[in-house]
């Protein structure tokens, strides 16, 4: 157990110093402030997996999921396993990459861009303008504390990033 902690806290030791040593021009994409939003890390799909397990399983209201779509590339890709907390409305942060349900009661991860009188706008950094919708307590799902780039192993034992292959078009 205690074996377990020290891991644990080697961890975050590891991912608090990498986002301490982020500069400036690193928390801005393509003109949105992300700077409270936890960049990928790479790994193999399983010790993916794992981290982000152990993660979520030492957090109160911490859980792990999937990221699907392009909107909120490139910080997370398509595929990012991603660890989010519940966190209190009033503890929200620009720059943070929140998940939201929205009106048509679908789940959105975009980023905190600023906070209004009727709640936060988010923005994906694909989309040119923030959301219309914005984020307030009542569908506030929660925020993305780790994130989680799979790779494979290439054959000289280095990383490299899993692509999907292209369809082949025919002339």
């Amino acid at each position: 157990m205690q074996r377990r902690v020290w891991q644990y806290l080697g961890l975050v030791s590891v991912l608090l110093v990498s986002a301490a040593a982020r500069d400036e021009a690193d928390s801005w994409i393509r003109g949105v402030y992300t700077g409270e939003s936890p960049r990928p890390v790479l790994a193999t799909e399983p010790e993916a997996w794992q981290q982000a397990s152990r993660i979520a399983d030492h957090t109160p209201g911490a859980f792990v999921l999937v990221g699907t779509g392009r909107s909120m590339q490139p910080l997370y890709a398509s595929g990012t396993i991603m660890v989010l907390r519940q966190l209190p409305y009033g503890q929200l942060k620009r720059g943070q990459t929140v998940l939201y349900r929205n009106q048509q009661n679908k789940i959105v991860a975009h980023v905190l861009v600023a906070k209004a009188r009727d709640g936060w706008r988010a923005r994906g950094l694909n989309n040119g303008i923030h959301d219309m919708e914005p984020v307030q307590s009542d569908n506030l799902v929660g925020v993305v504390i780790a994130a989680y780039k799979p790779v494979t192993r290439a054959p000289s034992g280095t990383l490299a990033t899993l692509r999907r292959p292209k369809p082949r078009t025919e002339n």
